[in-house]
């Protein structure tokens, strides 16, 4: 590339730009909501009922369903204080019965995204909750939503950009491939109803039997910035859709207002678009959607002219070839800095459901680059001095590119249910402390790491009847009844200063664990303290599928 020309002078200033001012500003991302606390504490043992729970987030949420399941099972709906601040406060019900309650909770957070978890107060004494907590969508509504967002965005890339590029590269298809192309904007706009559905059950972690609830499409529509953001899209198609069949001067102006509505519904929800700073990733996501749109959406049209050998085939190219250098350049510089705001660190990529879909993605983006490189310094100067067999498998390659971005699509899907890394990073804690009190001893339990996996636990700060105490011996049980898993018995080692330390413990699966701690006061008394930990689980691995990832939804 010569920066003699105007293209080239346009592409270098804009390689400057983007490496002095977006680059630097990568690092100043940070992740969606998180419950950072709540009030009474998470696991609390409380004397008397409260009248209310506060919910505390790392960034405004808006509240969308809370259910309380009391200690006999029975489950009732909570009414938020309907704030959009940081804090959430539910009015619990009065005279609340002895025993473990458990507070089930929904909200939205800024990028659009349900979260969803639970928290665990005690009256009285901990006891056996009547229900477990269940905060997902189950696999129908997880898979309906996966597959209407597919349909979706193919229809906004492939067939809003194939409108784009035959208006503006001037060409006519022949009837099968115009009438595919209307084929895909007709079925993405039926698809932008069923969406709204789905995320409507999702935001509320109904089922699908659910879906004829007023309330869900309400919620769908309106209660996260998907809502807004599908109907963008739905409107783009539909402009899309009318410019197809117009005639060339207003088919343009159509084609734009359509690429730009496209490009407005992919920047105003989502992980990347919502991560501070916002003025600078909500235009990258902007871009980046445009970018797309502007290389995917010409390879049917493209296949098209390549097959008729009518010589309309080297105009399209020639056209093709003269702006894919910039489009593919943007495309590459806005994802790069999209991933490093959303990475974090590079051991992400290996280490986190987020991480995995976007090596998967890349492996595929760098076929598509090769496939595309090869392409244009291999096959292009053939094909444009109309040589039959460079024509012949320029059209192979780029329906072949085709079937790749189309994957890349359904890849993308799957980011709908894994959090970004610094999401994981905010909400998985180092530690977990819980105060357990009977029969005049009180002690502090720390759960290190409060993660699946191998675990420690420190006891201190123990006391009896008001005045420290060092006891005979402490053991300690862990146990997930509901599953029939434990008890996990060990014994507490001293660790000086007042401090017992408990090792060797695995918890296999996440949520809420049962621990007794046995206090041997003397040869003749002991004291057993019961409290409950919540486990979560790390970011690697598993199915995004799963019920399990719904509170990182």
């Amino acid at each position: 590339m010569k920066l003699t020309t105007p293209a080239g002078r346009r592409t270098f200033w804009a390689a400057v730009f983007c490496i002095l001012y977006l680059g630097p500003l990568a690092a100043a991302a940070f992740a969606h909501a998180s419950l950072i606390a709540s009030q009474p504490a998470a696991a609390a043992v409380l004397p008397e009922a409260p009248k209310t729970i506060t919910l505390q987030f790392s960034e405004p949420v808006t509240p969308l369903v809370a259910r309380l399941i009391h200690p006999n099972g029975k489950t009732e709906i909570l009414k938020g204080d309907g704030g959009k601040g940081p804090a959430v406060t539910y009015a619990l019900p009065a005279n609340l019965e002895q025993g473990t309650h458990i507070l089930s909770w929904r909200v939205t957070s800024s990028d659009g995204h349900p979260v969803g978890g639970g928290q665990v107060f005690s009256i009285g004494a901990p006891s056996a909750a009547g229900a477990s907590l269940n905060g997902s969508s189950d696999l129908s509504v997880r898979a309906g939503l996966w597959a209407a967002r597919l349909l979706l965005m193919t229809g906004v890339i492939f067939g809003a950009g194939s409108v784009a590029f035959i208006a503006f590269a001037g060409i006519d298809l022949r009837p099968t491939v115009r009438n595919a192309v209307s084929g895909l904007l007709v079925l993405a706009i039926l698809a932008a109803p069923a969406l709204i559905g789905f995320q409507g059950l999702d935001a509320l972690g109904e089922t699908f039997a659910s879906l004829s609830r007023p309330d869900i499409w309400s919620a769908g529509l309106w209660s996260t910035a998907y809502g807004r953001a599908t109907l963008t899209a739905a409107a783009a198609l539909l402009t899309a859709l009318v410019a197809h069949y117009s005639l060339l001067r207003l088919k343009r102006w159509l084609a734009a207002i359509a690429l730009l509505a496209a490009g407005v519904a992919f920047a105003s929800a989502g992980h990347a678009s919502t991560a501070p700073p916002r003025f600078l990733t909500a235009p990258a996501v902007f871009l980046h959607a445009l970018s797309v749109i502007a290389w995917i959406g010409a390879l049917m049209p493209l296949a098209d002219v390549l097959g008729r050998g009518d010589g309309a085939a080297a105009d399209a190219l020639r056209r093709f070839s003269s702006a894919i250098s910039a489009v593919v350049f943007m495309l590459a510089v806005s994802g790069f800095f999209l991933a490093a705001v959303q990475i974090g660190h590079v051991s992400a990529l290996w280490t986190t459901e987020y991480g995995v879909v976007l090596l998967t993605k890349l492996a595929l983006v760098a076929l598509l680059f090769a496939l595309a490189a090869f392409n244009r310094y291999r096959l292009t100067e053939g094909a444009l001095a109309g040589e039959g067999p460079s024509l012949r498998h320029l059209k192979r390659s780029v329906l072949a590119e085709t079937a790749i971005a189309l994957a890349i699509v359904g890849v993308l899907g799957l980011w709908r249910f894994t959090p970004p890394p610094r999401a994981i990073a905010e909400r998985a804690p180092s530690a977990q402390t819980i105060a357990v009190a009977k029969d005049g001893l009180t002690a502090r339990l720390t759960l290190r790491p409060a993660l699946v996996g191998p675990v420690t636990i420190e006891i201190d700060d123990i006391q009896l009847d008001g005045k420290p105490f060092e006891p005979m011996s402490i053991s300690l049980d862990l146990e997930k009844p509901a599953y029939g898993i434990g008890p996990f018995t060990h014994d507490a080692v001293r660790a000086g200063g007042g401090r017992y330390v408990v090792q060797g413990n695995f918890l296999p699966i996440d949520g809420f664990w049962v621990v007794r701690a046995t206090v041997l006061v003397d040869d003749f008394r002991s004291i057993i303290a019961t409290d409950l930990f919540n486990v979560r689980k790390p970011g690697a691995g598993g199915n995004p599928f799963s019920p399990e990832a719904a509170n990182t939804q």
